[in-house]
């Protein structure tokens, strides 16, 4: 084992052993490897967005290029495209700097847009670009075109997330994607990404799709020295090696061992609000990160740097969302419970009605009524119309 491996074998197991006591919001950055770190830590000598900026910018590039190139060797075939935002104070955090960098580099590989106002604007772009890169120089951009009420940007963009298709009939026609392949690259404040917790977007949980880079830019380089192009050229040409590599489409197998590791690290996953979706991104990043490496399979050392990433994740989002979140799931799970104790198994209309779901927001009600399920305290009988009941006396 070299001494890179035996860093990450150690900071997997803090991770994985002290998920609440350790420097929860601490990048871990023991588990950078591969052409993605050896780009940001060129850029980062030069100038000064932090490193994790670049890095985690680089990836999102990279999976867009690769979208329908490389996946896990699994039934629900996982796309390496991320939904990221790069999270820091305005101006100061130089977020904008490590997108716009970043994207150049891959001007030539990817397609690009810089924002988009409307679901029919994107669907001109993706018509002849399908494998798209959607850029916001800042997030609120979006939140602004995303929560006028007879858009449907947010939920073109929700769905495909997960899809690759998208169909909604719209005021002024339709809006039909088919066979698109959308990443979103943005920066974003910290007041910004609160408005993301609002009922219109968390009601189609839009909220945990997104990945999400806190970090802090310091003040290094009072003028920027010009990065040499012989440096840019050695990423570029293993760019074009990784392009080289996955040019017939990649389905990675995971190793014996990687797959123990994943498979204790998913069944011991909390039951939060906060990790829903934590284990997509999982299986999205661990072929992202082998082919970074120019691997062609999903290998025990993989599996470990992707869940010191992706338990990071899962702390930065309770740091990051707004303060009363769990509360307020903690009180609508409660209600729940009250109500079907009292009502003597209600309906799923019925414990929207006694709950306010509407009130709180449908998002929290269905996540509520997941988490009481997964942990085994409520059920509902399986016939045409579900009437629920509480699975333990004791709750």
């Amino acid at each position: 084992m070299t001494k890179k491996e035996e860093a990450v074998d150690v900071m997997y197991n803090i991770s994985r052993d002290n998920q609440d006591d350790h420097a929860d919001s601490c990048f871990p950055y023991d588990m950078l490897d591969g052409l993605a770190n050896d780009y940001a830590e060129l850029y980062t000598s030069y100038v000064e967005p932090p490193l994790e900026f670049f890095y985690m910018s680089f990836l999102t590039c990279l999976g867009n290029l690769l979208a329908d190139k490389i996946t896990a060797d699994s039934e629900i075939k996982p796309q390496p495209r991320l939904y990221t935002l790069l999270l820091g104070e305005s101006a100061d955090d130089r977020k904008s700097t490590a997108i716009k960098k970043t994207v150049s580099l891959f001007k030539e590989y990817i397609n690009y847009i810089e924002g988009a106002g409307s679901a029919e604007g994107l669907q001109k772009e993706l018509k002849d670009k399908p494998k798209l890169l959607l850029c916001y120089d800042e997030f609120q951009q979006f939140v602004g075109k995303a929560t006028i009420q007879s858009s449907v940007l947010l939920p073109c963009i929700s769905t495909l997330f997960e899809n690759n298709s998208y169909n909604s009939p719209t005021k002024y026609g339709s809006v039909k994607l088919e066979n698109v392949h959308l990443s979103i690259l943005s920066a974003c404040t910290k007041e910004t990404f609160e408005h993301v917790w609002d009922s219109s977007f968390t009601n189609i949980g839009f909220n945990n799709r997104l990945l999400i880079i806190p970090a802090a830019g310091k003040r290094k380089y009072s003028w920027a020295k010009t990065i040499p192009a012989e440096e840019k050229r050695k990423i570029t040409t293993q760019i074009g090696t990784i392009i080289g590599m996955t040019q017939e489409p990649i389905s990675m197998k995971i190793t014996d061992e990687g797959f123990k590791i994943y498979d204790d690290w998913y069944h011991a996953l909390e039951t939060s609000v906060h990790t829903k979706r934590i284990d997509t991104y999982a299986m999205r990043l661990m072929p992202l990160l082998a082919i970074n490496e120019m691997k062609l399979e999903i290998d025990k050392n993989i599996v470990q740097k992707t869940l010191m990433l992706v338990n990071w994740q899962l702390h930065v989002r309770k740091e990051y969302a707004p303060i009363d979140v769990d509360n307020m799931m903690a009180h609508m799970e409660e209600k729940i419970r009250r109500v079907i104790r009292k009502r003597k198994n209600p309906t799923i209309r019925e414990l929207k009605q006694y709950t306010n779901a509407h009130k709180y927001g449908i998002w929290y009600f269905k996540t509520a009524i997941d988490n009481l399920i997964q942990e085994k305290e409520i059920a509902h009988n399986d016939d045409k119309t579900p009437k629920w009941r509480i699975l333990k006396d004791d709750v």
